[in-house]
């Protein structure tokens, strides 16, 4: 099949794009999508895609021109990118699909190759207001027909969950437990202070961001699905939608406690084991000194009814975030505060 694309009146030529041609895999064992027969055309094109996608999105301005490139093109790869082996997730309404290492498509169900992208659809930006948060990948950054493009949040093919949906009614079935134990809390755990402090800088930059809308005052992230927050690379990664709320500052430490740690222990049998004991305490320690770095709020506008309990459980000494409020509010400096956290949690 040939595809012929005129933009900015030069020809693209396309050749021999092979929807049933195998898909390549990489060495992480996800695929990247081959729009023909040979690796390097399948490369080419790849590339020839994330261009595209680029063009419209970091371009200034309304280009249409770049516009009309990107809708050909994707209307073209489609057929090889909707193919089981670039399936990711799925949500509520949607699919993902692997495109590259760069970008995932998100295609609405019950919209295939055939009708998701048709030469009436326009390509739409999404505003740009989170640019800025680069642990956020949530917001599409191109949308056209039934198909939504998003940052690819797990480009080596590797991340894992924070937290599970918290239910009261319930106990953790066993390989819930098994994971939270073996697979999440070590991981969480020794991943380096950094990658805390990130989190709690994007969240301190969300609170600055105001929306538009009438009676809101900030924007806040669903903590409550627990596929929302993954970890990927070494990073704590946000991959759904942020909504406005009415709260001003609304993100706070407990933004983070509560999927990092609050959520899945009320009911969990974590809690009662002391060879875990350890790791929480190492991530609640990463989490408050986080916080401290980036100022971000200690009491949050939202109740938590097991946050509390929970913190008190891992510090039975004393009530560290009264103590860390009047800290700040004595203009105490931030290493002596880190002293105290480390000191109260018997960090190193």
């Amino acid at each position: 099949m040939n595809i012929v694309s005129n933009i900015n009146q030069q020809q693209i030529r396309l050749n021999n794009i092979n929807q049933t041609a195998p898909v390549r895999k990489n060495i992480t064992g996800y695929s990247s999508v081959s729009f023909g027969s040979a690796t390097a055309k399948s490369d080419k094109m790849v590339k020839l895609l994330d261009h595209a996608i680029d063009s419209v999105v970091y371009s200034d301005g309304i280009n249409i021109g770049n516009k009309m490139k990107f809708h050909k093109i994707l209307k073209a790869a489609l057929p090889s990118i909707l193919q089981p082996e670039n399936y990711l997730n799925c949500g509520r309404d949607s699919k993902v699909y692997r495109i590259s290492d760069k970008y995932v498509a998100k295609v609405k169900r019950g919209h295939y190759e055939k009708n998701s992208v048709n030469f009436w659809n326009a390509t739409h930006v999404p505003g740009r207001r989170f640019r800025d948060l680069d642990f956020y990948y949530g917001e599409p950054v191109a949308k056209v027909g039934h198909v939504e493009i998003l940052k690819n949040a797990t480009p080596d093919g590797k991340n894992i969950f924070c937290g599970t949906k918290f239910n009261s009614k319930s106990y953790p079935n066993t390989s819930s437990l098994e994971k939270y134990e073996t697979e999440y809390l070590p991981l969480c755990s020794s991943l380096p202070q950094e990658s805390f402090d990130n989190f709690a800088r994007n969240l301190s930059k969300l609170n600055r961001i105001k929306p538009k809308n009438y009676g809101k005052k900030g924007y806040y992230p669903d903590i409550e699905n627990p596929n929302n927050i993954i970890i990927s690379e070494g990073q704590f990664k946000l991959v759904d939608k942020i909504d406005a709320t009415e709260h001003e500052n609304p993100n706070s430490i407990m933004t983070m406690l509560e999927p990092l740690l609050i959520r899945y222990t009320p009911f969990h049998e974590a809690r009662y084991k002391e060879s875990l004991v350890g790791m929480r305490k190492e991530i609640l320690r990463k989490t408050y000194i986080a916080a401290e770095k980036a100022h971000l709020p200690l009491e949050s506008p939202t109740e938590y009814q097991y946050g509390k309990w929970t913190i008190g459980e891992l510090v039975p000494k004393g009530d560290i975030t009264s103590e860390l409020e009047n800290m700040r509010c004595g203009d105490i400096p931030l290493e002596e505060r880190i002293n105290f956290i480390n000191s109260a949690l018997k960090g190193k």
